[in-house]
């Protein structure tokens, strides 16, 4: 079976608002503060997703871990940890790569674009645009985060291909 293949280019996944200035003021998140204040997107997120994911044993604790460093990061720039600018999430990946190696900075990076990729689809949540994918379209730290991750699901599928077409 032949699955389409996603551009390595994050651009091309993002659609018409691929950079924040592109993005209308008034369509922007922040002036959502009021409606969010004192809600826990991320665990919302969470209970209603991410945790029926887990294939282990302490699945839900890996994914509190980065959930609570991500809203850390947000807090101390004082931000909604739901409304990141692409400047949040290239920051928070500088501090990833400074901190773990690659495959953990990866793994922390990975679900918060996840859970980007889940505000975007459900409709109950304004988010016309993607701060982690801007972020790895134009930042270094995120962009190398992003580069490693489409250089892996490449050598992936060329060992899928390698096994099933013996």
């Amino acid at each position: 079976m032949s699955y389409p293949k996603k551009s390595p280019d994050p651009d091309d996944r993002m659609g018409k608002l691929n950079r924040m200035d592109k993005v209308r003021s008034r369509r922007r998140l922040h002036h959502l503060t009021d409606a969010y204040e004192g809600r826990d997107i991320w665990q919302e997120f969470c209970d209603e997703h991410q945790y029926e994911q887990g294939s282990y044993e302490g699945y839900e604790d890996d994914v509190d871990r980065v959930g609570n460093h991500w809203k850390d990061h947000m807090t101390d720039r004082e931000r909604h940890h739901a409304f990141a600018l692409p400047d949040d999430v290239e920051a928070w990946s500088a501090e990833l790569l400074g901190a773990k190696s690659m495959r953990g900075a990866h793994d922390y990076w990975l679900r918060v674009r996840e859970f980007y990729d889940w505000l975007q689809w459900h409709t109950e949540y304004p988010h016309l645009y993607h701060p982690v994918l801007m972020a790895a379209a134009v930042g270094d730290a995120a962009g190398e985060l992003w580069d490693w991750r489409t250089k892996q699901t490449r050598n992936s599928r060329r060992e899928y291909r390698r096994e099933n077409d013996e």
